[in-house]
């Protein structure tokens, strides 16, 4: 996430909840508080994230956007007892959820398929701390899939997807060998 792409988000999610207040019968003062004391979106390239697999293989940056869930929960209550409104406190709980669902949407990337299991080959090969030969692992994941899918990838696909990791993050070279950056989770099916 980059520091332009952070302010945006935090502007984004700061309308987003001044809307949400203004439908709830909220004062904008609320939602604004939310976003501007207890969530930070951090402009940090190098956050380790986390992959999903399944039916849906996912990446998750989840270090960019932090929540001080604790400290927003505390301040809704000592609003709710200031306003004397009991449902204060649903709506400012609403706020906080769809602040949540904000932050999983935009630190959200979709894996396609041959990434998914490229993902999934490095992870079972251990590539955490120990880089693979890219050649030897490329060589390698066309007999795994061909063994598992019954028809063979090209090479070419392998190397664009292993370059679309690479921008996404997710995976690493150096001196013509990979790695993983992020903890996965799950196995294909």
């Amino acid at each position: 996430m980059t520091r332009q792409q952070a302010v945006e988000y935090d502007n984004k999610l700061s309308k987003e909840l001044q809307d949400y207040a203004s439908d709830c019968g909220e004062d904008k003062i609320v939602a604004m508080n939310i976003v501007e004391n207890f969530i930070e979106f951090l402009p940090e390239d190098d956050m380790k994230g986390m992959i999903f697999l399944r039916n849906d293989p996912v990446s998750y940056k989840l270090g960019n956007a932090r929540l001080d869930l604790k400290k927003a929960l505390l301040a809704g209550l000592e609003l709710t007892a200031a306003v004397s409104r009991p449902e204060s406190i649903f709506n400012y709980i609403q706020m906080l959820i769809v602040s949540v669902l904000f932050i999983r949407s935009i630190t959200r990337q979709e894996l396609e398929g041959i990434e998914a299991h490229i993902v999934y080959m490095l992870h079972i090969k251990g590539a955490y701390q120990s880089d693979i030969e890219e050649e030897r692992f490329i060589h390698d994941l066309q007999e795994w899939y061909t063994q598992r899918e019954n028809t063979m990838l090209e090479r070419e696909k392998i190397v664009g997807a292993i370059n679309h990791l690479y921008e996404m993050k997710v995976a690493d070279f150096k001196n013509g060998k990979i790695c993983l950056k992020e903890k996965v989770w799950g196995k294909l099916e």
